[in-house]
């Protein structure tokens, strides 16, 4: 038997499964994996679309290559069309690499339906140990505008995880409504936040926008984060401080 034999012949069971392993292979030639990828995209079952989204969970080396790679794939997808919808919205469930196929989300299905899905995430990650994918979901977020963020964001502030408070805050900052404000002033005077660079974006965020900081403001003056000091409510930069 031939190598196109190898890869082309048989059942198209078989052959799916050939063609999967070749492009997840980042020992494989980059013309061969295409190859590969071009049949899993010709063929479109939900099987193949699955194995094609299988390339994002892996990262080449050579960071450049890595990043056309998965452009290409993602091109792939995309001219698919809306099939890739279901498959992809699963995959994204259980995998935390999900930045490029949930562009997939927002091409076929706009913002309100990627917001949903990124808050269906949220929700799905209970883990205080694995808080990497909670993470990017609330980075992913603070790119979008919506009242469902203003009510599920929230609780992401008393996360074990630092980096999740912090990007829960970006989150909420950036929907620029003063209904955050609260959440956020219990944030700032929480008595057991240690991180110093949260509550500093907290008070830039009270600062810029002239917010008061209402019953909390007898904590923070007390305890003001690093370059701040408080004022009949308000918060401002120290200006013996150099921050």
């Amino acid at each position: 038997m031939g190598f196109f034999d190898f890869l082309f012949g048989g059942s198209e069971e078989s052959q799916l499964k050939r063609h999967s392993k070749r492009l997840n292979n980042l020992n494989a030639q980059f013309e061969d994996r295409m190859a590969s990828a071009q049949w899993l995209a010709d063929q479109g079952s939900q099987e193949a679309i699955v194995a094609l989204l299988k390339r994002f969970s892996l990262t080449y080396e050579q960071r450049m290559k890595d990043a056309d790679e998965k452009n290409m794939v993602y091109q792939l997808l995309e001219e698919i069309g809306s099939d890739v919808l279901e498959p992809t919205k699963n995959w994204i469930r259980k995998n935390a690499n999900f930045a490029i196929p949930l562009q997939l989300i927002d091409k076929f299905e706009g913002d309100e339906s990627t917001i949903t899905l990124l808050l269906e995430l949220l929700g799905l990650e209970i883990d205080p140990f694995k808080s990497e994918k909670k993470r990017q979901i609330l980075i992913h977020l603070s790119k979008y505008k919506d009242a469902r963020i203003i009510e599920r964001v929230p609780a992401c502030l008393e996360d074990f995880d630092e980096g999740v408070r912090y990007a829960a805050v970006e989150a909420l900052a950036f929907q620029n409504d003063d209904s955050v404000r609260e959440d956020l002033a219990t944030a700032i005077a929480n008595p057991e936040e240690e991180s110093n660079r949260l509550r500093v974006r907290i008070a830039e965020i009270f600062h810029n926008r002239k917010w008061s900081l209402g019953e909390k403001s007898s904590f923070v003056q007390n305890s003001p984060p690093t370059g701040y000091i408080v004022q009949e409510d308000q918060i401002l930069p120290d200006p013996n401080s150099r921050r």
